[in-house]
This record gives C-alpha cells, sequence and structure tokens, in this order.
C-alpha cells in the first residue's frame, strides 16, 4: 500500500474517532471499507465529501480574504470575480550608529603579603579584582518592509473592485558593513490571481447520467473540482513564497501542532448506520452541520494560538518579527486551504483505491496482464464454434495424414514457451494455381500445395511494446525440410529474405519483433492537414507498411521432392537412409544435376527396380568423386616429396630403405584402406627419420643421390581402390506398382491438440471454410491487410487495434548434432552465416527442381498480426476507466475473424453468445440477423 494511503487511512480513523463524540448515541461513523455496501454508496460518498470540502474551502477563503464568502455564496452576479494578490518587500539604509558591546567579566584573586609581626610571624591577604572590557562597535541600520495587498477585481478587465485585505509591516537589520545590505534592496513578485467564479460554480453532486461518468472517482464533475482545488493549491503556496520565511511559523513542529488540531471535514470519508444491528439497513449521511460547525470551533482556536504566539514573538524581539499576527493568521489559513485540498485527494483517492482492493479480493490475486491473457484464451474457446476456434500455431511437418513426423513447426512468446493461438483459414482453393519463389537473378522455382492464412492479435497494456515471438523448427533423425521466411508479395509470389536446410535433429529458433502501426484514426488525423502530395507520400508508405505486415512461411520436405525428380515412387526413400544422405550431399555439396541420377527407364517396373537403377547412378558418381579425390591425394604426395628433395631433406640410401620398407608392408593389406593411404607418406618419414635420413634441423645432412624411381613414387601415392556400390534392397512384393507422385497434404492439428485428444472435425485440415452452396472465389492474400486496416476503421470505434509488422530479427539459434550419438551443440547463426545457409538451401531447391522446370509440393502460412493496446494498465482499464477489457478484447477478436473468414459474426459464434454480442458490439452484427437473434440476455459459461 502506498505511503500516502497509509498516511490518509490514519487521518481518517482520527477523524472518525473524533465525529463519535459529536453525533448522536445511537449512530456510529463507518469506514466504507470495513462495512459491507452498494456501488451507489460510493457515489453518496463522494457527493458527501465533495460538499463539504467546497463548504470548508468557502470558508476558508472568508476567513483569509473578508468578504470573499459573501461573494461565493451570491449565486446571481453580473460580474465575474478575481482574488488578486500582491506583495512587495524593500530593504533601505536607514543610518550609522554605534554601539558598545561589553565583553565578558574577568575575576582575578589577588594575595598581599605583610611583614612580620613582633612575636615573629608573618600573614598574607587576598583580594579577587574583576575587569570587563568595552568595545564600540559601528552599526549601520537597515529598513526591512513588507507590503502586501489581496484585492477584488473583475475577471473580465481585471479593473479594481474591492480592497480585502492590506498591511504593512517594518523591521530592523544591521550590518558591520555598510556596502552589504541584508536583503535584496527591492523583491517584487508577479500578481498573483485565484479565479473566484471557477469555486464559485463547482458541482456538487455528481450527474450519473451523463456518458462522461465511469466510477465515484472519474467523472466530469470530480475532474472539474480537482482541477479547481489543484489551482487554489497553486494560489495558496505562491502566497506563502511571496512571504519571508524567517518567521516563526515557519517552524515545522509548531506547523504541524495548529494543522493537526483543525477539524477537516474533507477528511470525513465515511457513511453512518445507526446502532441497531441491522445489517440490512442502508447507510445514512453524517449531518453536515454538526461537521461544519467542528470546523469553524477548531478553525478559530487554532487562529487565536497562532496570533497569540505571533504577538508574543513579536514583543519578545521587540518588534523584529516581520510578520505579526494578522500576517501569520494569514499564513496559518493558507496551509489549512493547501491540506483541505490534499485531505479531498486523499478521499476521492480511497474511493477508488478501494475498489481496487475489491477487484483483487474478487480475482484472488493481482490482477495483471499475463493473467487477462488467460482468461482470453479460455473466452474465446466459448465465443467461436468449433470450426472457427483459434488453434496452437504449432503444426507437424509430415508428408501424408498417416505418416510419422518429419519435424515440427511453431511461434511461441519468448517468455512462456507456449505456441500462440491464431485464426487459421485454408486458402487453398480460393488461391489456385502455383506461387512463384525467386532465387536470386532470373533463377526461379514454383510450389504448389495447401495454404494458410493465420491471424495473430497481440495485446498490450500501458503503451508497452508486444511481447516478443520466436519461430521455432526441428527436425527429427533421417528426416529433413527447406524452411523459406519472407513476404507475400504478390498473390502467386513470394519472396524468400531467409532460407536454410533443417534435418537431422536440428532445431532452429528464430527471433520476431512485432512493431505495431498507428491506428487507421491516427493515421487519418496526422495526414488531415497534410498537402495532396504529403499526403500521397504518407498513403504511399503506410501501404508498404501494411504489405510488410504479412510474413511468409513455406515448407518443403526433402524426401518426396527428391523422389519426384529422381523418378522414383512416393514414399521409395522413406527407408533408404544412406541413399538419401548421399544424395542431398550430391546436391548440396557437388551441385551434381539431377538428370545423371534419375531413374530414366520404363515406368511399369516395381519400386525395388528403380532404387537399384538409382543407385547404380549415386555409385558411378561416388566412383568419379573418390577417383577425383585419389588424383587429388596423388598430386600432394608428390609435391611433398619433391619439395622434401629440393630442400635437402631426403636422401637416396634413406628414400631406398623407405622404399624396402614399403614393400615389407605390403603384406597388411592396407591399399582398400583410403584412411590408410593417407596416412602412407606420414608413416614412411617417420620410418626414414627412425634411420636418420630426415634432419629437421639441419645437424645431418647427406650427399643427395640419384632421382628417386618412378616406381617407387607411384607406390607411395599408390590410390585405393573405388568403393562397391550400394547394395540394392530386396525386390519389392509381386503386384507392388508404381506409386503416384508425392502430394502435399495439409498440415495436421497441432501438437498441443494432439496431445489433448482433439477430435478430428477440430483439425485444420478438416476445418470448412467455403460454403458448399457458394461458388469458391479467388482471395488475393496481399489485400488482407489493407482489408483488416478498412475493418479496423469502421469497426474499431475506440481505436485500440493497430496493423502489426513481423520482423525477421538476429541471430538465429541453432542447435544441432554432427553425428547420430554425439552431444548436441549450439551455435548463433547471423549475417554471414544466414546467407551460407541461404545459398545452400537454394542450391538444393534449384537442384529439386531442375532449375524451376518441376514444380515442388509445399506448404505455405501466411501469419498477419493485429496489436490490441490498452492504453492504460489491465487494472486500470477496469477501475479508472470503468470498462470490460473482455467486451473490448471479444469485438477485436471478432472483427479479425470475420475480414479474415469473410464470414458475418452469426457463422463464427457460437449461437448461444450472439444475443451478449449484439449488445456488446451492435456494429458487427447486421440488422437483418439482430432482428433474429433472442432477446438478449446475459450467457455464462454454465448456459454454454
Amino acid at each position: 500500500m502506498p505511503l500516502y494511503e497509509l498516511e490518509f487511512r490514519k487521518k481518517l480513523d482520527l477523524v472518525i474517532s473524533r465525529v463519535k463524540g459529536m453525533l448522536e448515541q445511537e449512530i456510529r461513523p463507518i469506514r466504507m471499507d470495513e462495512e459491507s455496501h452498494q456501488y451507489d454508496d460510493k457515489f453518496a460518498l463522494a457527493n458527501l465529501t465533495t460538499d463539504l470540502a467546497l463548504d470548508t474551502v468557502t470558508t476558508l477563503l472568508d476567513t483569509a480574504f473578508a468578504g470573499v464568502g459573501d461573494k461565493l455564496e451570491k449565486k446571481e452576479s453580473n460580474i465575474k470575480y478575481e482574488l488578486k494578490f500582491e506583495a512587495r518587500e524593500t530593504c533601505v539604509y536607514a543610518l550609522e550608529r554605534e554601539r558598545e558591546i561589553a565583553g565578558p567579566k574577568v575575576t582575578v584573586a589577588e594575595t598581599k603579603r605583610q611583614s612580620r609581626t613582633f612575636v615573629g610571624g608573618q600573614s598574607t591577604k587576598q583580594k579577587e579584582v574583576t575587569t570587563q572590557v568595552t568595545t564600540r562597535v559601528k552599526e549601520f541600520v537597515w529598513t526591512h518592509t513588507l507590503t502586501y495587498s489581496a484585492k477584488l477585481v473583475d475577471r473580465k478587465d481585471r479593473s479594481l473592485v474591492e480592497t480585502l485585505v492590506s498591511g504593512t509591516r517594518s523591521r530592523e537589520l544591521t550590518t558591520t558593513a555598510k556596502e552589504h545590505s541584508p536583503r535584496p534592496a527591492l523583491k517584487e513578485s508577479a500578481p498573483l490571481y485565484l479565479d473566484l467564479e471557477m469555486i464559485k460554480t463547482l458541482p456538487r453532486s455528481i450527474d450519473r447520467s451523463r456518458d462522461s461518468c465511469k466510477t465515484p472517482r472519474r467523472n466530469q464533475e470530480i475532474d472539474d473540482v480537482f482541477s479547481a482545488f489543484q489551482s487554489l493549491a497553486t494560489f495558496t503556496r505562491a502566497v506563502r513564497g511571496t512571504m519571508p520565511d524567517d518567521h516563526h511559523i515557519a517552524d515545522a513542529a509548531h506547523q504541524e501542532k495548529v494543522v493537526k488540531n483543525f477539524f477537516s471535514p474533507a477528511a470525513c470519508c465515511f457513511l453512518c448506520k445507526k446502532n441497531d444491528n441491522d445489517e440490512a439497513k442502508s447507510f445514512i449521511v453524517p449531518d453536515k452541520a454538526t461537521l461544519l460547525n467542528e470546523m469553524q470551533r477548531t478553525l478559530s482556536e487554532q487562529q487565536a494560538s497562532v496570533r497569540r504566539t505571533a504577538d508574543e514573538a513579536a514583543k519578545a524581539t521587540k518588534g523584529g518579527e516581520l510578520v505579526g499576527p494578522d500576517e501569520a493568521s494569514l499564513l496559518y489559513v493558507l496551509k489549512l486551504l493547501a491540506q483541505t485540498v490534499t485531505d479531498y485527494i486523499g478521499s476521492v483517492t480511497y474511493l477508488e483505491n478501494m475498489l481496487r482492493s475489491q477487484l483483487e479480493a474478487a480475482v484472488g490475486r493481482e490482477l495483471t496482464a499475463d493473467a487477462f491473457e488467460e482468461y482470453v484464451l479460455y473466452h474465446d474457446r466459448l465465443l467461436f464454434s468449433p470450426d472457427f476456434k483459434p488453434r496452437p500455431f504449432s503444426y507437424a511437418v509430415r508428408r501424408s495424414a498417416s505418416a510419422f513426423p518429419d519435424g515440427s513447426i511453431q511461434i511461441r512468446t519468448t517468455a512462456s514457451k507456449q505456441p500462440i493461438r491464431t485464426l487459421t483459414r485454408d486458402v487453398t482453393l480460393n488461391t489456385p494455381g502455383p506461387v512463384r519463389v525467386a532465387l536470386g537473378g532470373a533463377d526461379s522455382i514454383a510450389f504448389d500445395g495447401p495454404r494458410y492464412a493465420h491471424a495473430y492479435r497481440a495485446q498490450t497494456f500501458s503503451g508497452a511494446t508486444p511481447k516478443p515471438l520466436e519461430l521455432v523448427a526441428n527436425a527429427r533423425h533421417f528426416s529433413g525440410f527447406v524452411l523459406l521466411v519472407g513476404k507475400v508479395v504478390a498473390a502467386d509470389e513470394f519472396q524468400p529474405d531467409h532460407a536454410i536446410i533443417i534435418q537431422n535433429k536440428d532445431e532452429l529458433i528464430i527471433p520476431l519483433i512485432l512493431n505495431p502501426l498507428p491506428t487507421p484514426k491516427e493515421f487519418a488525423d496526422a495526414i488531415e492537414s497534410l498537402s495532396p502530395e504529403q499526403r500521397a507520400f504518407c498513403e504511399a508508405f503506410r501501404a508498404m507498411q501494411l504489405s510488410s505486415s504479412l510474413c511468409g512461411l513455406v515448407v518443403i520436405q526433402l524426401k518426396p521432392a527428391i523422389e519426384k525428380v529422381l523418378n522414383l515412387p512416393d514414399g521409395a526413400l522413406t527407408k533408404e537412409i544412406a541413399l538419401t544422405d548421399q544424395l542431398l550431399n550430391f546436391f548440396i555439396e557437388y551441385q551434381i544435376s539431377t538428370d545423371m541420377l534419375a531413374y530414366d527407364g520404363p515406368q511399369d517396373v516395381d519400386k525395388a527396380t528403380k532404387l537399384t537403377a538409382v543407385k547404380g547412378h549415386v555409385a558411378s558418381i561416388t566412383n568419379v568423386i573418390q577417383a577425383a579425390r585419389d588424383e587429388d591425394l596423388k598430386r600432394t604426395a608428390e609435391e611433398a616429396v619433391h619439395r622434401k628433395m629440393l630442400e635437402g631433406e631426403l636422401s637416396l640410401s634413406m628414400a631406398s630403405s623407405a622404399y624396402s620398407e614399403d614393400e615389407e608392408a605390403d603384406d597388411l593389406d592396407v591399399d582398400n584402406c583410403f584412411e590408410e593411404e593417407e596416412a602412407k607418406p606420414r608413416r614412411a618419414m617417420m620410418k626414414m627419420k627412425k634411420k636418420g635420413g630426415i634432419s629437421l634441423g639441419g645437424l645431418r645432412r647427406e650427399k643427395a643421390g640419384p632421382p628417386i624411381p618412378s616406381k617407387m613414387m607411384e607406390r607411395m601415392v599408390k590410390p585405393p581402390p573405388a568403393p562397391p556400390a550400394p547394395k540394392p534392397s530386396a525386390p519389392a512384393a509381386p503386384g507392388a506398382g508404381s506409386a503416384a507422385a508425392p502430394t502435399p497434404t495439409p498440415p495436421q492439428e497441432s501438437l498441443e491438440e494432439k496431445e489433448q485428444g482433439t477430435e478430428g472435425k477440430d483439425k485444420l485440415t478438416e476445418t470448412p471454410q467455403i460454403d458448399d452452396f457458394e461458388d469458391v472465389e479467388f482471395l488475393d492474400i496481399t489485400q488482407l491487410p489493407k482489408r483488416l486496416d478498412a475493418s479496423f476503421k469502421v469497426l474499431d470505434t475506440d481505436s485500440q487495434l493497430r496493423p502489426t509488422t513481423i520482423k525477421i530479427s538476429e541471430p538465429w539459434r541453432k542447435t544441432f548434432k554432427k553425428s547420430i550419438l554425439a552431444e548436441p551443440q549450439t551455435q548463433n547463426i547471423s549475417d554471414e552465416g544466414l546467407a551460407k545457409e541461404r545459398s545452400k538451401a537454394f542450391d538444393l531447391l534449384d537442384a529439386l527442381t531442375r532449375s524451376g522446370a518441376i514444380p515442388l509440393g509445399a506448404e505455405l502460412h501466411v501469419i498477419i498480426c493485429a496489436t490490441h493496446a490498452f492504453d492504460k494498465s489491465i487494472v486500470d482499464t477496469i477501475i479508472v476507466d470503468n470498462v470490460n477489457p473482455i467486451l473490448k478484447t471479444e469485438r477485436a477478436s471478432l472483427i479479425i475473424a470475420t475480414t479474415l473468414h469473410d464470414r458475418p459474426v452469426a457463422d463464427i459464434v457460437e449461437s448461444k453468445m450472439l444475443s451478449s454480442v449484439a449488445i456488446s458490439s451492435p456494429l458487427l452484427l447486421p440488422a437483418a440477423n439482430a432482428e433474429e437473434i433472442p432477446e438478449a440476455k446475459a450467457v455464462t459459461s454454465d448456459d454454454i
């Protein structure tokens, strides 16, 4: 609880304890937060506090400036008054004089000795001597004068109407130097004005029929009083600031005492009940006259005390105080005015904080944005019919509905790691024809397959930015796919910004940043006064921004694409793990043409025959690559030996010895091992070192002999034989024919829904999107942002829905395994690494499509985002604005859903929810549909 609220509660308890002795015995004052009450009681208490505060202010102003009270109480007057206060300080040199300053008295004991007596003795006598030094000091006397006045003036031309208060006080100030004045020669502040007409016309009760009335604290009447009281507090502080600050009233302890003893009706934030133990009876308002009389009594007492104290101080200083009894009384009353404003603000704020406490008690915990988001998910399940419910964006990558997934993709929040829920529409039938993808330059490919449009609604409070998201893609062992991330720039064109191959337990995390744009209303207001040229530029730029809100993901499975380009049956590579890895290696690392590997024989043979042919092609390419690798090794060895000979490090005798040692090693049969062949030259050199034939440091150098025979050289770099071709798999069962070419399948239910056992009718693949009795119309996905923007402009009357762009951020985080048994490793990918991954993926796609000649099967997911931005926090939205955020989010979801699905509300909302939607969002229901809705009533979860 804030400190100011604790302080006010303490003061409220003191006020209640004092009031108990003033009221009748059968009536007891009650703090509202300690007693059950109705919402209307809070309005009654706000009206009472406002009325008491205005009466207190009127009384105090009249006490400080005699005659103001009459002007404030007079309802009809042709003149609108202002209170004008002026103060002026002067410090003038008066005279020069001398003053004697007595120093401290010093007493010294003196001892006097006397001569011997006649009997031979000696006597002594002591005497005290006191001395004092008197100094004459020259003083310079100054006259310090305070002049002030309070006048009543006409607000129209500020002409003088009446002088209410005026006064002049002087005192002497002395210095030891004439050149330095103790105070400024002239201190004159600008005139201070207080609008009395504003205070006079303040409302004393809340008009609950006005649209501006939201809560007992948030309404036009209370706002007007707050504004006037803030002006009053500013005026009182300024007047007190013009008075000298070295007077007795500035003493903190005395000031606190006199203010504390004053009874402030503005702090009387309580109602009363009769002591008859009947809890059902309503509250009663305490007698206002009793409270105001107590205020008047304490005011008179404390004002007399202040005047008496000031008078005593003036007498003690012989007129040395610039502030006398009149000035001290004025300053005291001004302090009470400021305190009254503080008490009133505390009272009304206490009512609002009471609502906050009751809200937290009802919810059972502190209400946060995350807690509200949990409810929104629950409410959406109640609101939408089964075919249109938001689903988690978490989909398995699989080649058919019955196949085991090759991986998965999902978009989740960075904080909770939970997939976001999106409204989803299958637009495959509405967007016929292949989609082109530019791979850079003149190269392009095309893909066909299922296409889905997703709409995500982010939610923010208090001007916060939307929570960052992340795209997560992972592949299983011996599986893989290509992921393209970019934008849909046309109905049949996808522009990839990034591309990457994900395979063999890779997990890729891509950060996504959401950037809200201005609302349609904000944009219209901003360009309203621009020139036609400036407006055209802004409109074109916003169109570009809206198009950027379409983020696209393309998932291309590798095995179906390889089978298609190699003329293999569907599913032929499902169990061919080694062959698939070899083919991918050929395409990615060596850019081998698919024509050299494809089956080109008769099509009526079985799958095994086709696989055998492809494996034969693979073996031939492997031999060619191995031969090239061997040739490189031979050349490297020759260059190494030749370099050693030139450096004089290899002698003839040691070379001959190495040659003989190499012949003796023939029976080891290592020629068939490629790794051993690579190690031969290194092993031969080590043998020569042991026999003393190599001098690494030049310690022993033998005479150069004849050149090494070519036969020996060939033996040292003899290449290994080519590896055998892969063995063909077992022949297919009789009757097995050629399978159909693989076709892309729509994404299955999300991983979350699968775990929860979602029924088949809730699967994404079975969501009916088009009426069977209507013709399928072409849908341009790129127009979806504009349609949403137009819907926001018309239906979002609060101007809270913001189109939002999705930005692919960096760095990407990739977790991978170098081998099936290796530990996972993680690396960050950015800039140069992303460019390499994109180039590698593009090379693979170019090979799988024969440079665009063969269309691919792929899934396209298009995500569009909007942000529902509340101006205040979730609690302030409910308490301060008196707004139910559930209805606002419901309307936002329906605006997005109706635009995405191009369906009326009645088609996508549960029938039992239509009545509440008709009340909360009448613009979303056409008049014809509204007439068919039964009588509206509150719909609860029990009804559903």
